[in-house]
């Protein structure tokens, strides 16, 4: 069914990448034919899962589109930290294939996971693991017709098809980098110039440039980061639209892409993974814009407060986000006492507190639980508070965010532990955990403060930030 949005067979590019290296949509086509083959070989199908965790992202994608062609349900998964959380989360999953990469035959290359395959409920087309509240990410379970009404409710609003060249900056492991702008931008006929493994901004510009980049969605911290490099530039990409989404837009954010993209129609958007993943979006045409809106709920969704007992507030009354529906997830995989807490009669609780006012426009006043945004990715500090304690010679961690003027939010670890466990946490961090989840601080204590009830007393450790 998602395969299927992939309609474009003719020689004009579907995939480029910085490098000038291209992938046309017959070509596409052809290659996933031939991946998709292999993968129902393996024992692929409805209900059945493929896990892609190449670390080439031109790979990436047609590996993920051949799953989607087997009638499989992808299970994408963040290979930037190695295969350690490849391999757990297709193990979690029971995947009938854990794909790496593609072979010079044109055959995915994959890694043995020593766990049989599971059969799951076939409307199902992904699987995605987000951070949440507790220390182990959670499998979000989306089916097929809920994302194929994502990225048409996304066409309705976002003007890919009068902007058909998609700079992609994102990692492809992500809903908003996988459906929001890749399946999106194809289903819609247009060319994703893939830029995620681009390092520098500068250089990242100069690739939207020479490529002719006009559409550009990412996260604030990333768009303050291209935005800058652009107005430090000599040739500035002619964008005809920013979308921002994953993290509050603030006013130097908004500023910023306006200086660097002057022409360019801003949207703000909000989304959660279990919701496949846009519920929101406005432009910058909008009044609301400037006030810090996230819009209104995009077709087919509703989008209000609760009160902590579910009841629906009034237009301006502050309590927590809910979203109603086709693109909300059936539930979280292995995990009912979760999905309970979160989704009722269709009405899946968000975990974001904020307001709704009498326009229907949607204002996100931050978090409710212990998950912050790190560079727009969204982060359990808990779950990496987890992997700390796996390090020898450490009794017991804490994470904490702490403001960081480029990423949004950086993490601070604290360990009871000796200043000589220090190394060996850096290295468990880059070994176990993607970019996001690293903590850039590293800080020894011989006890962790706590309070009365014996929990971690977060507000002291922020008072020892400097």
């Amino acid at each position: 069914m998602l395969f299927s949005l992939v309609s474009r067979r003719d020689d004009s590019p579907a995939i480029v990448r910085a490098n000038g290296a291209k992938v046309t949509y017959a070509e596409l086509h052809a290659r996933t034919a031939k991946l998709a083959e292999a993968f129902v070989a393996g024992g692929a199908g409805p209900g059945k899962a493929v896990a892609v965790a190449a670390k080439d992202p031109t790979e990436y994608l047609l590996l993920a589109l051949a799953a989607w062609r087997a009638n499989a349900i992808l299970v994408p998964l963040d290979s930037r930290a190695g295969d350690a959380l490849p391999l757990g989360g297709a193990r979690r999953v029971g995947v009938t294939t854990l794909a790496t990469g593609i072979a010079d035959d044109g055959t995915p290359k994959s890694l043995a996971t020593d766990t049989a395959a599971r059969a799951f409920d076939e409307r199902l087309g992904l699987i995605l693991f987000t951070s949440g509240s507790s220390a182990q990410p959670k499998g979000v379970l989306l089916p097929s017709s809920g994302i194929a009404h994502n990225v048409e409710a996304i066409l309705d609003y976002l003007p890919v098809r009068a902007h058909m060249t998609t700079g992609v900056v994102l990692p492809l492991s992500y809903s908003y980098g996988l459906v929001g702008q890749a399946l999106t931008t194809l289903a819609a006929g247009g060319t994703l110039v893939i830029l995620s493994d681009v390092m520098y901004p500068a250089k990242l510009v100069e690739a939207m440039v020479a490529h002719g980049v006009n559409g550009l969605s990412s996260v604030p911290p990333s768009l303050r980061l291209i935005a800058k490099s652009a107005i430090a530039a000599g040739a500035v990409p002619k964008l005809g639209y920013v979308a921002s989404a994953g993290a509050s837009q603030d006013e130097l954010t908004r500023d910023l892409v306006k200086q660097a993209f002057p022409e360019a129609i801003r949207f703000n958007q909000y989304g959660l993974t279990e919701a496949s993943p846009r519920v929101t979006a406005l432009a910058d045409t909008e009044a609301a814009y400037a006030r810090g809106s996230v819009g209104r709920g995009i077709r087919g969704v509703e989008v209000f407060a609760v009160d902590e007992s579910g009841k629906r507030l009034g237009p301006g009354e502050h309590g927590e986000i809910a979203v109603r529906g086709p693109s909300v997830m059936l539930g979280y995989m292995d995990d009912p006492e979760a999905t309970a807490k979160v989704l009722t009669d269709g009405t899946l609780r968000s975990g974001d507190a904020g307001h709704v006012d009498a326009d229907g426009f949607v204002f996100v006043e931050g978090r409710k639980d212990g998950v912050v945004k790190c560079g727009g990715e969204r982060v359990s500090v808990d779950e990496v508070a987890a992997y700390m304690r796996q390090a020898e010679g450490v009794r017991d961690a804490a994470v904490i965010a702490v403001p960081h003027d480029d990423l949004g939010n950086a993490l601070w670890a604290f360990v009871e532990a000796d200043e000589s466990a220090i190394p060996a946490l850096r290295a468990l961090s880059r070994e176990k955990l993607p970019p996001a989840k690293r903590p850039q601080k590293f800080v020894a204590v011989a006890e962790l403060p706590r309070t009365s009830n014996g929990k971690v007393a977060l507000a002291e450790l922020k008072k020892l930030v400097v």
